[in-house]
């Protein structure tokens, strides 16, 4: 039983290694994604130039034709129906693009090898488990295939392989996070750990290399505008207020004065009767709560932290309490077990921050939701020229 709780606890940390791997590229995911895409210097994706600068001529006068013609592109279809009887292997084909296979390992790669490291596991159980991950994955690895095709399609060999050499101190940078968040110090450490999951530093290598690859390629075909004017920077600021308003908060501290520590109500009430003496003679609140109170918060002077509106239960106290001016306190509350008494120490107000304050931070939003919307509307574009199939379409 131990044995098999270690192999378990171990598989579990392998799959998150591999997820985490597995999900370092949605970094650079295609068009749309919350991450950011990682710069990188080089001649071809540097800037957005017109598209014929980065193009083999005989194919853009090629697409200018066929758009002009508004025909589809001459693409062999296919007709892609997998036996989905059969059990899915590293060389099933899970899609078509173009006429081009996609195999099972080109999109889960490590993970169907880890999967198979696992002798406890009932096939049916492996198959559960690689179509979940490939209903996950596939989608983004066929726009990435659609896009790498155009790309090859347009961009001379020697400009791609001059790419893919300028990313490679990107690529280094990633290398070095992982040995940061593992501990390691070696790349032959990296290529131990990455060979436990069924990978390896030049599988990953080619990965990130063709995720940059397809995001700079969209990069330099989406258009998206440079600013926002600055009325509509307004209009989003006042149909967002509530995000730039923050919420009405007070800061509190407490004295509690419970019963079974002063045997019974009678002894709780002379030491309430104390505190309430000891206040009028304006003694500090905190020195009071250090003094007498029997609370965990007496540690810290009684201060018990911020809340908002609809933190307390007591509704009631939560009124006052919000009611009440900074350096005000409530009156002596008795419950079942114990007296307490509290002191608002502040009290915020919901004020919205000015719009002075955060117009940068709206123009880069919405810059960034632009680019995205253009990004997307490129690889749309290039997928309805293209002919794929899954194994997931209706047959």
């Amino acid at each position: 039983m131990l044995q098999m709780v270690q192999r378990t606890h171990a598989f579990r940390r392998r799959m998150g290694m591999l997820l985490l791997l597995m999900t370092l590229l949605p970094l650079m995911t295609l068009c749309g994604c919350n991450g950011r895409t990682i710069k990188v210097d080089n001649p071809v994706f540097a800037a957005a130039p017109p598209r014929r600068s980065l193009v083999n001529q005989s194919a853009d006068m090629e697409e200018s034709r066929l758009a002009q013609a508004n025909v589809p592109a001459a693409i062999s279809k296919v007709g892609f129906s997998p036996d989905r009887t059969e059990p899915l292997t590293g060389t099933s084909v899970v899609a078509m693009v173009n006429g081009k296979p996609v195999f099972l390992d080109d999109v889960l790669g490590g993970f169907r090898t880890m999967l198979d490291s696992r002798p406890e596991l009932k096939p049916e159980q492996r198959q559960m488990i690689m179509t979940e991950q490939l209903r996950r994955r596939l989608g983004n690895y066929v726009d990435q295939e659609i896009v790498l095709q155009a790309l090859k399609a347009k961009i001379p060999e020697d400009k791609q392989k001059t790419i893919s050499e300028s990313l490679e101190p990107t690529f280094q940078k990633m290398i070095d996070s992982i040995k940061q968040d593992k501990g390691l110090q070696t790349d032959d450490q990296v290529e131990e750990l990455l060979s436990k999951e069924g990978s390896s530093v030049k599988q990953l290598r080619e990965t990130f290399i063709r995720a940059q690859m397809v995001n700079g390629y969209v990069a330099t075909l989406a258009s998206s505008p440079k600013s926002i004017d600055r009325q509509d920077l307004v209009n989003y600021y006042q149909s967002h207020i509530g995000e730039y308003t923050p919420a009405e908060q007070i800061r509190v501290s407490e004295i509690v004065v419970r019963f079974d520590q002063h045997g019974g109500r009678p002894g709780a009430e002379k030491v309430m009767a104390n505190v309430v003496s000891q206040i009028e003679s304006n003694r500090d609140f905190g020195d009071i709560a250090v003094a007498f109170s029997d609370a965990l918060s007496a540690e810290k002077k009684g201060d018990i932290g911020v809340m908002q509106r609809g933190t307390l239960a007591d509704t009631e106290l939560e009124t006052q309490l919000f009611e009440l001016a900074p350096g005000s306190m409530t009156k002596v509350y008795v419950r079942p077990d114990r007296f307490e008494l509290y002191k608002v120490i502040s009290h915020t107000n919901a004020i919205a921050v000015r719009f002075e304050d955060v117009q940068k931070e709206i123009e880069e939003l919405l810059l960034k939701q632009k680019a995205d919307e253009a990004r997307r509307k490129v690889v749309e574009d290039l997928k309805v020229r293209s002919d794929v199939k899954t194994m997931f379409d209706a047959a």
